[in-house]
């Protein structure tokens, strides 16, 4: 049981997020969740009141809303950005937009929490600048210099967060338990399942030092690769709350007019950068998934850095030759192999309608080719592909949503540094060098391997397993667990009749009894009947009125 003292916490969180709710126009969500019950009356009938309106404009408020609840919904809007399966096109666009940048913590708090992690900080830095470089809502960044003169970037964690996000969690999972005993389609699609898996997210962004392993992990593939800087954590300095790593001097990807200043080529370092970020994909299989222009520095025109490694993804050796063979086929338009591709990769369920859907994925790619030249409109397919998985409820895994969106940036910030960037340029040639590589007899004896101890080798163990069968049947040892999942329709028609039955009972004993009353006379009586006995036959043969409606409207 939790304390009283939290239990009150939650009470006010629980207040202030159905105020912002309904600041913002979105009170009738709560009702469509089945949360009715715990809101109060006077709210209950405004939020009634509220009258559904079109999805753009809807999402648009749940992103404010979510911005004014703070660093864990607006991590959970993030993620929910990238599931198009649960959310339609216009949500995840609008989700996509959010912005967890805020205002940055006072000097003393951030020296505070320095003091905390490293002791004091004249022991550690020869210089500290108190003003932030940046700030958002986990943490913030300041520049410092140590005791042996190197420049470092010191990531300060802000206070308190680990507690409010904690609280946050807490009451998302309560409510999400709520709500699924509640919605037959929150229970459908598995809601508690998804608020459990953004917690595992959002806690491992909280852990500073398994962001600077990531950098490190991410810094190492790019050990032979003098194009592509990635800043040394300092682990002398580092810990869970604070991370320090070198600073790298360069120019912020976005900053045009600077760049143009300095003369470099701006072509050059657009295909740089997209060849860096799809080199993590499909060779390295580790990649950053916040490649935003902030997170980006041009060192000089044959070198960029990248920094910040809170949001990672991982790609399996598997995932990667699926996803380096769906680009293949894009790039070269070969809708039957990104189809079947698409199968192996179970983003295409058996219940999916094959023709319509291979149809649909002719005139998506199609359409995404645009202009006499054949270039692929990353933003265009980015569209197409939510309102598909949307439509045909595509089970679309987190690290394919997740690489897309990553994607989409990088294409985004490649045409805004040159107009003329065509993405299959540098995508091209890369997936058929990893085509290739993966097709080589070292790779292909890598595959049989790890397909020799998946596939084959438990089937050694298969007769030993038939003969425990057959001796544990004929001693009479067997047994069979059954588990009927039945559809939430059926368990409320279920559950209605175990309360039609219930009720059919109650109201027969009730004539019985009363006809028992009547007939040994017992009194009082009125007009020579038995009140008790009349009272009985009354009450019994309304519940049987009452019933009889309420089975025939069902």
């Amino acid at each position: 049981m939790l304390s009283l003292r939290r239990k009150l916490r939650h009470l006010g969180r629980y207040h202030q997020i159905t105020h912002v709710f309904m600041k913002h126009g979105l009170g009738y969500l709560l009702c469509r969740l089945g949360l009715e019950k715990i809101i109060p009356l006077p709210t209950l009938y405004s939020l009634q009141a509220c009258e559904r309106e079109g999805d753009q404009c809807l999402a648009h408020k749940l992103r404010h809303a979510l911005m004014e609840l703070g660093p864990t919904f607006i991590k959970l809007g993030q993620m929910l950005s990238t599931r198009p399966d649960l959310l339609p096109p216009a949500y995840i666009e609008e989700l996509e937009q959010l912005q967890d940048k805020v205002s940055p913590f006072p000097p003393d708090e951030a020296m505070a929490q320095v003091v905390k992690e490293l002791g004091p900080p004249e022991n550690v830095f020869a210089e500290f600048n108190p003003v932030p470089l940046a700030a958002a809502s986990i943490g913030q960044v300041h520049l410092a210099k140590l005791k042996t003169g190197e420049r470092v970037v010191v990531k300060i964690q802000r206070p308190n967060i680990e507690a409010q996000v904690e609280n946050d969690l807490e009451i998302l999972l309560g409510v999400a338990n709520l709500v699924e005993r509640r919605s037959p389609e929150m229970r459908q699609i598995g809601l508690v399942g998804i608020i459990e898996d953004y917690a595992k997210l959002l806690r491992r962004e909280l852990d500073y030092d398994r962001e600077s392993k990531n950098s490190e992990r991410i810094r190492h593939n790019f050990a032979d690769d003098d194009r592509v800087v990635i800043p040394r954590v300092i682990w002398e300095y580092t810990t869970p709350r604070v991370l320090t790593e070198e600073y790298v001097d360069g120019v912020k990807l976005n900053d045009l007019e600077t760049l143009k200043a300095r003369g470099w080529d701006r072509r050059k370092i657009s295909a740089l950068g997209t060849e860096a970020f799809l080199t993590q994909v499909m060779i390295h299989g580790f990649f950053q998934a916040d490649p935003h222009p902030g997170n980006m520095l041009v060192i000089d025109e044959n070198r960029i850095c990248f920094i910040d490694f809170g949001e990672v993804g991982s790609l399996t050796a598997n995932r990667m030759k699926l996803l380096g063979s769906l680009f293949m086929n894009l790039v070269d338009r070969n809708m039957d192999g990104a189809f079947v591709v698409l199968q192996e990769m179970g983003v295409v369920s058996e219940g999916v309608d094959t023709e319509d859907f291979q149809e649909d994925l002719v005139d998506l790619i199609e359409r995404a080719y645009s202009g006499s030249l054949g270039k692929i409109d990353m933003r265009r397919i980015r569209k197409d592909v939510l309102d598909l998985a949307f439509r045909y409820r595509l089970k679309m895994p987190s690290y394919m949503t997740t690489l897309m969106k990553a994607l989409i940036t990088v294409e985004g910030v490649g045409k805004k540094l040159d107009p003329t960037f065509d993405f299959t340029e540098v995508a091209k040639p890369l997936t058929h060098k990893v085509f290739h590589e993966q097709n080589k007899l070292s790779s292909l004896k890598e595959a049989a391997r790890r397909s020799f101890y998946r596939d084959i080798r438990p089937l050694f163990s298969f007769p030993k397993n038939v003969n425990h069968l057959v001796k544990a049947a004929g001693e009479g040892r067997l047994e069979m667990n059954v588990n009927l999942n039945f559809s939430p329709e059926a368990k409320r028609k279920l559950s209605q009749l175990v309360n039609r039955l219930g009720a059919s009972l109650i109201i027969a004993g009730g004539l019985i009894g009363s006809a028992l009353i009547v007939q040994s006379g017992s009194g009082p009586f009125v007009h020579g009947y038995s009140v008790y006995g009349t009272i009985g036959f009354g009450v019994s043969l309304v519940g049987l009125l009452a019933l009889t409606i309420t089975s025939r409207r069902s």
